[in-house]
């Protein structure tokens, strides 16, 4: 008798135990952000669809429940967006097989009419809970606030989050309006799923790593964030700001799980997920995986990408309607000790793009020099070859004044007294709307002379320690690239997501048509070195 309910109690453990193990569920939760049309492997042979077209294939190979999301951005950035406006991703998204997509503010850089083509092409749904679509209904009628999908027999509910800030970066049409009430709009959609019986709830959101995180602890019932927009990198592997995924305890316990993969197809994230039968997520491992050049690159999406490079090879050959009288010096040699014609060039219509005060240009993000005759695309692009965002920001005298004596903190002396040509650092700040002066014969930290900004009457005033200004720049420097930690932590208001650069350079090149003389005056110079005489050219 005790042997026959040993026998029993054992059978009712493992009935148990395998009712529990049919409760289970486990997801990979694949995931991009901030892809730009980076279709193809950047100038290293890094990156590109095709690469994370080959990773994919092997993760789905394995047999589990796959789910491929993307946390918007996917226009603006590369030539195939500038070309297609949208149609390639089309083509590259179906082909890659995406479950889900928020939008990111850059699907909006076109108007409505290119977003609505976009949605009309692509075969599965766009979420954005945040904005009011109701003023044009053939958009309203595309995008939802959340999705169902189903995988693997289960019903999981994706969210999807904007950026507010869209309705000024971008083109919205006119009466689509976003909300920044973030939480609260999620914690709305995630009731109205949980009330559906959805219980694994997803959100995909556009709105930048720190907006995400000041969030994170108010979300209810959201088990898994997907970020976008900041083009923050987490990751246990690589050097990152946070662990992948970075975890947080909302109200009521529950822990939720926060990824983002970098930015323009450099990375593809791998979040491997368990949750029990409640939709209670138990375990969550993983991390973002590097599209090397040792991945052999897929095949069918390899062909896409080089059908699209046709028309974009061509496209770099376009004129961009601008052409110089003069040889335009963009040489390194120069643009990184001294003051340049592309520097100063490239200032100014990131000044006059974003209607700042002031604008800094890094001259080593500046490439190539110009000759005279007609200026094509290709010309910007090997210019200005990173793909930076314009970003802008205010900032205190002193904190600039700090700027500008790290700009020039790296110039040195040869033998003869003279500033060297070779070596220059790539922080040496080109800008617009200020001019200064600077002795390299000074301790590093104490060079800058004098520093005076333009009025606009186009008169100068001499720097205000205690005042505020409005700077222009590209999103490496403003986020700390080339050391300008000021720049990082003591910006005001700072927005990093503007237009790419090389568009804003084009554009104003363009404006100006023809550019008659160098835009260094030697009358009238916005960067004067005293006390040393530069090396002559060679």
């Amino acid at each position: 008798m005790l042997r026959k309910a040993f026998t029993l109690a054992a059978l009712a453990l493992l009935t148990v135990s395998l009712t529990q193990a049919q409760d289970t569920f486990r997801l990979t939760l694949l995931h991009t952000n901030d892809t730009h049309a980076a279709h193809a492997p950047n100038s290293a042979g890094n990156g590109g669809v095709a690469r994370q077209a080959a990773v994919q294939n092997q993760i789905r190979a394995e047999g589990g429940n796959v789910l491929l999301v993307d946390a918007g951005d996917r226009f603006t950035g590369t030539l195939f967006h500038t070309l297609y406006l949208g149609a390639d991703q089309v083509q590259i998204m179906n082909a890659l097989g995406y479950d889900v997509m928020t939008l990111g503010n850059h699907e909006f850089d076109n108007g409505d009419d290119v977003l609505l083509e976009f949605l009309n092409g692509i075969n599965f749904p766009a979420v954005a809970a945040n904005i009011d679509f109701s003023a044009n209904p053939a958009l309203d009628e595309k995008v939802s606030p959340y999705a169902v999908l189903e995988v693997g027999g289960r019903q999981i509910g994706v969210i999807g989050l904007t950026t507010a800030d869209t309705q000024f970066i971008a083109s919205p049409g006119e009466g689509i309006t976003f909300s920044s009430d973030y939480a609260a709009v999620t914690n709305a959609a995630a009731a109205e799923l949980t009330e559906q019986g959805v219980n694994i709830i997803i959100l995909l959101t556009h709105t930048g790593v720190q907006v995400d995180f000041d969030m994170l602890a108010a979300l209810e019932n959201v088990d898994v964030v997907v970020g976008g927009h900041s083009h923050t990198l987490l990751s246990n592997l690589f050097r990152a700001p946070e662990n992948y995924p970075y975890t947080v305890k909302n109200a009521a316990g529950q822990t939720i799980y926060y990824v983002q993969a970098g930015a323009n197809n450099q990375y593809l994230g791998r979040l491997d997920l368990t949750f029990d039968a409640n939709g209670v997520a138990t375990a969550a491992s993983g991390d973002v995986i590097a599209l090397s050049r040792y991945i052999t690159p897929d095949e069918t999406l390899d062909n896409i990408v080089a059908e699209l490079s046709v028309g974009v090879e061509a496209l770099r050959n376009q004129p961009i309607g601008a052409s110089t009288a003069v040889d335009l010096v963009g040489d390194r040699t120069v643009c990184r000790i001294e003051e340049c014609d592309l520097g100063n060039l490239i200032a100014d219509a990131m000044r006059e793009y974003a209607g700042t005060q002031i604008a800094i240009m890094n001259g080593g993000g500046i490439r190539r020099d110009i000759p005279a005759g007609e200026i094509t695309l290709g010309t910007i692009l090997e210019l200005q070859p990173f793909g930076n965002l314009v970003a802008t920001f205010e900032i205190s005298g002193t904190d600039l004044l700090a700027a500008l004596e790290h700009g020039v903190a790296r110039i040195a002396l040869n033998e003869q007294g003279q500033v060297k040509r070779e070596g220059g650092s790539g922080r040496f700040p080109q800008v617009s709307g200020m001019r200064f002066s600077f002795d390299p014969t000074k301790p590093e930290g104490s060079r800058i002379v004098s520093v005076e900004i333009q009025q606009p009457d186009g008169s100068f005033v001499a720097l205000d320690p205690e005042a505020t200004y409005s700077v222009a720049t590209n999103n490496f420097i403003r986020t700390g690239g080339d050391g300008y930690t000021m720049f990082k932590d003591k910006a005001i208001n700072a927005y990093d997501f503007g237009r790419v650069d090389y568009e804003v350079t084009a554009n104003y090149l363009a404006s100006l048509g023809t550019v008659q003389a160098s835009p260094v005056d030697p009358n009238n110079p916005r960067i004067t070195i005293v006390n040393a005489e530069v090396e002559p050219r060679k």
